[in-house]
């Protein structure tokens, strides 16, 4: 077999053509918003706060590079991906460098759409190398890729980058390798080790990657010679092996790998039945994209049922079909069919809280578009196949700008997920919490209620469900917080209870408490029990801060209780640390605010006065620009604050 070469006069038209269609079909997710995981992992992770600075950009990557912590604002969900970390620190350094706020989401949108370009150019060239000389296959199948709806979520979802910028090393990797078999540049065959190297410091299924070499080497470029492959081990896999332990060591060290295995989230028969079904859902999704979901309709398997047996019976058919073109010697076929089945052993194996999605199919849908574009373009009567090539195209384009829309905001991408997966309870959980987003940001009472009203029902919907306890402590835990919202604190506060007893660590409820203390003694001024609420309610902020110490909310809260009882320096503290582990925190602006306007009407030095007062309506305007909806207490203090400016001769 003849291996193809790199031909960089050819590929101008080709690269316009990818791109070209990319921008057309994904540019409408620019002003999609940020997403489930993204705000522990980059919207709230101060680790990414990097300025666009040669020394602030060089320190913080390499702490990125020693501890898995700095994955996320919560040190419990740390994960091992260096270089997708450094990618979402140098889009809000990026951001910075450009004028803009560091998370406008446009900067990374931007770099989502760019790294699937770059997918589907990575398909067309490693379609070329694989068919040298029928430039068309690489040309279509870059085309089908980028079009299909499947990749909806990798482009859409921020935190889903993982996935794409994975699956770019994965491609890299074995584009080169086979590239640098043809003698062009020595430099292809360290680019290739170095590509997987990046591959492994994004995501940890770059693993088998050696295991995909392997295979690459004996279907296709030794051609199930194996006195060739065998003299060809220790150049061309010796160093592929040498990566994978090394990478293995140093998540050993650092701890990433234990803790994965530390605390699965199902045994072994349960994790064997749940992806035995997993596997028709995922030939479904490669064929079939239009039921696409953030979280598919999809339950854990504790019993034998069709579906598992369906999908059993399917794994064997392709582990047939593997033995069936290995005897026959189909190499590219061979290889991908059986990179696409590696690639997807982990998370196979290693049991996940999330049972299937989307994007862990992105890079077996690449090696897909290959095999049935060039499928198609063997068969007898081209012209046919390329009209229902083209016909495919569109309509997947099609499907892929509805996706685009429902990836919209929060509200568009649950209530999708609900009516796709009514039995699941996250999509309800998280569906009210954009009812309780909504409820915040509206200034019509009425309508308000409305939204209140919808958040509780949802959060009822998932507490009634059989699911793991974390998603039904959480429903339970957002359900009191609507009644405190309500100012309901006989409903909030048992809610609360109920859930610490649950768990006794869950920071969010230990807040919560907290809160419902702090309100019941706002709200009975002359009992003689407020200073005990109050005191109580500290403690309880303190507990919530122990057990997850960047939570902006509990330094928020922290600051009104202390300011409540006249302790302005302490609370001070408090709402500025909670301003720095979220800038945006509209409640945490209005109350420094407040704190400042009160600072300056004690202080006798009129500097002073002005200098608190200029802060004091730059944070409430601010305020009000994140939350207009807010209906007293931020006009009322910048009003107060403009007056006294006014008066002082600050204005």
């Amino acid at each position: 077999m003849k291996l193809g070469v790199i031909d960089l006069r050819s590929w101008r038209p080709t690269v316009v053509c990818l791109l070209a269609a990319t921008v057309v079909i994904w540019w409408g997710s620019l002003d999609n918003g940020f997403h489930y995981d993204d705000e522990h992992s980059i919207q709230l992770n101060i680790h990414l706060r990097l300025a666009p600075d040669l020394g602030d950009v060089k320190d913080g990557i390499q702490a990125y590079f020693s501890d898995p912590s700095t994955f996320s604002r919560d040190a419990k969900k740390g994960m091992y991906r260096p270089l997708l970390v450094s990618s979402f620190a140098l889009n809000h350094a990026a951001n910075l460098a450009f004028g803009l706020d560091g998370y406008d989401v446009r900067g990374f949108h931007v770099i989502n759409i760019l790294i699937h370009a770059l997918n589907g150019l990575l398909v067309c060239w490693f379609a070329r190398l694989l068919w040298p000389g029928r430039k068309q296959i690489g040309l279509v199948a870059g085309l089908v890729f980028i079009a299909w709806p499947l990749g909806s979520e990798p482009v859409n979802y921020i935190s889903s980058r993982s996935e794409s910028l994975a699956a770019l090393f994965y491609l890299l990797t074995m584009a080169l390798y086979v590239a640098a078999q043809t003698g062009q540049s020595r430099r292809m065959y360290w680019a290739c080790w170095l590509a997987m190297g990046a591959g492994l410091l994004t995501k940890s299924t770059g693993i088998t990657l050696p295991a995909s070499l392997l295979l690459l080497d004996i279907a296709v470029i030794s051609r199930f010679d194996f006195r060739r492959l065998q003299a060809r081990l220790l150049r061309w896999h010796m160093p592929s092996w040498l990566l994978a332990t090394g990478y293995l060591t140093l998540i050993i060290q650092n701890g990433f790998l234990g803790r994965s295995l530390g605390a699965p989230v199902r045994d072994g028969w349960h994790q064997l039945l749940t992806q035995s079904k997993a596997v028709g859902y995922y030939v479904h999704l490669l064929v079939l994209p239009t039921n696409l979901s953030v979280e598919p309709q999809f339950q854990e398997q504790g019993v034998v049922s069709a579906a598992v047996l369906g999908g059993g019976l399917l794994a064997i058919t392709l582990a047939g079909l593997l033995l069936w073109l290995w005897r026959g010697r189909h190499g590219r076929a061979l290889v991908l069919l059986g990179t696409g089945i590696l690639h997807m052993i982990p998370t196979f194996v290693m049991p996940l809280n999330v049972y299937v999605n989307d994007r862990r199919a992105y890079l077996p849908l690449a090696l897909a578009c290959m095999g049935i574009v060039a499928l198609g373009a063997h068969l007898r009567r081209p012209l046919r196949a390329s009209w229902v090539a083209l016909a495919c195209l569109g309509i997947a384009a099609s499907l892929s700008h509805d996706r685009n829309q429902v990836w919209q905001d929060d509200d568009t991408l649950w209530a999708d997920a609900v009516m796709r997966a009514p039995q699941m309870p996250r999509p309800h959980l998280y569906l009210g919490n954009a009812h309780k987003d909504r409820a915040l940001q509206t200034r019509n009472e009425q309508q308000r209620n409305r939204f209140w009203l919808a958040a509780t029902r949802e959060y009822e919907i998932a507490r009634s469900m059989p699911s793991d306890d974390d998603l039904r402590l959480r429903a339970l835990n957002n359900q009191g917080g609507v009644y405190l919202e309500l100012r309901d604190v006989d409903q909030a506060e048992p809610a609360f209870r109920q859930a610490i007893l649950i768990d006794p660590h869950y920071a969010d409820a230990l807040i919560n408490l907290g809160n419902a203390l702090l309100t019941r003694a706002k709200q009975s001024s002359s009992d003689p029990r407020r200073a005990q609420w109050i005191a109580e309610s500290i403690l309880y902020y303190k507990r919530g801060l122990n057990a997850e110490p960047n939570n902006y909310f509990g330094f928020g809260n922290l600051g009104v209780a202390m300011q409540e009882l006249g302790q302005l320096a302490p609370a001070e503290r408090a709402y500025r640390q909670a301003l720095f582990l979220n800038p945006r925190h509209f409640g945490s602006l209005t109350n420094l605010a407040a704190l400042l306007l009160r600072r300056a009407q004690q202080s006798e030095s009129s500097k002073e006065k002005t200098e608190l007062l200029a802060e004091a309506r730059r944070l409430v305007q601010q305020s009000l620009v994140i939350n207009p909806a807010q209906r007293t207490e931020a006009p009322q203090i910048l009003r107060l604050v403009s007056d006294m400016l006014d008066t002082v001769g600050g204005a």
